[in-house]
């Protein structure tokens, strides 16, 4: 058997970085942050404690890359409403795929929902929480000035706000929850001239 080389040790490397990422998702929302150990990641990820730490630091570093990764899901919704056309259409596309990366990855937004109640986990990712948020809604806004809407910031807060809180219900309870109709109504308040009271995308 030949030896190695530099790039499969750096895709085995990737790939017990990603078996210990996924296991740590899967801990801390069965248990929580605060109740999640080492030792239990490491058993779920089929790897011991002393391996783990070559790859992370501790619960909170695997948390923070974990919520990083779900971040990088945001950007790839904002990435879609660029894709062209008018701001209706921009808007439209990024409310959509807000919600398909919420349904595809539904034990991350599980997860990130529930450590707004863990202060103990919450604390270590808040700034990171916050520019995220921030990045957020900017770019919202920097979509409504395009459109010519009124007041855009105070729009964009409320927009990121109904985003946020329509994810939140569906992920509490996905089966019931009725997604679809919720999010066309949000797209017609928003995206058509029959908005519903708000300012509606031109």
């Amino acid at each position: 058997m030949s030896p190695r080389t530099a790039e499969q040790f750096r895709e085995i490397r990737e790939e017990s970085r990603e078996k210990i990422l996924r296991a740590a998702l899967k801990v801390f929302a069965r248990h929580g942050f605060e109740q999640a150990s080492v030792r239990m990641i490491a058993a779920e990820a089929g790897v011991s404690p002393g391996l783990m730490y070559n790859y992370f630091g501790g619960k909170e570093d695997l948390l923070r890359a974990i919520y990083e990764r779900g971040m990088r899901d945001v950007q790839e919704s904002f990435a879609r409403g660029d894709e062209g056309g008018g701001p209706r259409e921009k808007l439209e596309r990024l409310i959509r795929s807000s919600f398909e990366i919420v349904r595809d990855n539904m034990e991350f937004w599980r997860l990130s929902y529930s450590l707004r109640t863990q202060p103990g986990a919450s604390s270590g990712i808040a700034g990171y929480v916050r520019e995220s948020s921030e990045a957020i809604r900017r770019r919202l806004e920097c979509y409504l000035v395009e459109a010519g809407v009124k007041n855009p910031d105070v729009e964009a807060r409320i927009l990121f706000a109904l985003i946020d809180g329509i994810a939140q219900h569906y992920v509490l309870d996905p089966v019931r929850y009725p997604l679809k109709k919720v999010v066309s109504a949000l797209v017609e308040m928003y995206c058509t001239s029959s908005g519903g009271g708000r300012q509606p995308i031109k």
